[in-house]
């Protein structure tokens, strides 16, 4: 089994070392565009490895050549917004990254399997899809699962217990919604009030310690895990609909099968008629902004 990353920051140095010690893997490749970072990443890595004696092959650079023969490969990479800087101007700059990213990967290991995490998440992962001509099953977005996460430590907060189903969907964004017709636990809570903090909890995080780090590396090691270990575990994903939800050509957060062959299976529920808008009203807003791109 090999993992690659594409991005040696926190998050992407995070979850290799989630992954790491988690999972039963052979080899490790980290790539970004500061060598020495990856580099200096991956030997730390190896140490780690060791204290848990294992022995994977674990390597870092700028060479794209690193990652061939990866069976995913989880792209962080990008800018993170900065003060004055407008969302368009993010997205500007993110989707030339993220162009340069699907072009050496698709010319270094195009069969592998591909998990976006770069923001704005959704529009990045239609991007990836679009730029590397992939099928859709293999291009794939990580945000939902981390909004779901934190929807469940919320309902939790508020007496929730034995939370079996907890599911946020749609764009990985403002317009986000959860799914409350899926929801499955015991006891009741105040929706109202669970809904309200759960969107605004990750941008009190970023105030308080400038980004979210933990919650989506463990995040990232659930869908890698679910890819690796053909686990087939319905875990909402951003992915590309063809139809699915009455939604054609948009990438949004919606539950799937992932497995070995990346999105195994759209689930498709049947969502409340609010639900239903509110997932047509997150694909709207994902359309403007691919189209503000040139997409």
């Amino acid at each position: 089994m090999k993992i690659g990353f594409v991005g040696a920051g926190r998050i992407g140095s995070t979850s290799a070392f989630t992954c790491l010690q988690h999972l039963d893997v052979d080899e490790i490749a980290i790539v970004d565009i500061i060598e020495d970072l990856a580099v200096g990443e991956a030997m730390d890595l190896s140490h780690a490895a060791a204290g848990l004696n294992k022995y994977p092959e674990i390597k870092g650079g700028a060479d794209y050549a690193l990652l061939k023969g990866s069976d995913i490969i989880v792209v962080s990479a990008g800018l993170a917004r900065k003060p004055g800087m407008t969302r368009l101007d993010l997205a500007t700059k993110n989707a030339g990254i993220i162009k340069d990213i699907a072009k050496n990967i698709m010319a270094n290991s195009p069969e592998s399997k591909i998990l976006v995490v770069t923001n704005p998440m959704d529009v990045m992962n239609y991007i990836m899809w679009k730029e590397t001509g992939k099928p859709r099953n293999e291009v794939f977005g990580m945000g939902n699962i981390l909004d779901s996460s934190r929807l469940k430590e919320r309902l939790h907060a508020h007496g929730a217990r034995n939370i079996r189903k907890a599911y946020i969907i749609g764009e990985h964004g403002d317009s986000m919604f959860p799914a409350k017709s899926l929801a499955d636990f015991d006891n009741e809570v105040d929706w109202k009030k669970v809904e309200e903090e759960t969107r605004f909890i990750a941008a009190e995080v970023i105030k308080r310690k400038g980004a979210t780090i933990y919650g989506p590396a463990v995040c990232i090691y659930q869908m890698v895990k679910a890819v690796v270990n053909d686990t087939k575990e319905e875990i909402p994903t951003s992915v590309v609909l063809d139809g699915e939800y009455g939604i054609k050509d948009v990438a949004l957060g919606v539950p799937v099968l992932l497995g070995k062959n990346g999105v195994e299976k759209i689930v498709e529920y049947d969502l409340t008629a609010e639900e239903m808008e509110g997932l047509k009203n997150s694909a709207k807003i994902l359309r403007e902004r691919l189209a503000e791109l040139g997409y």
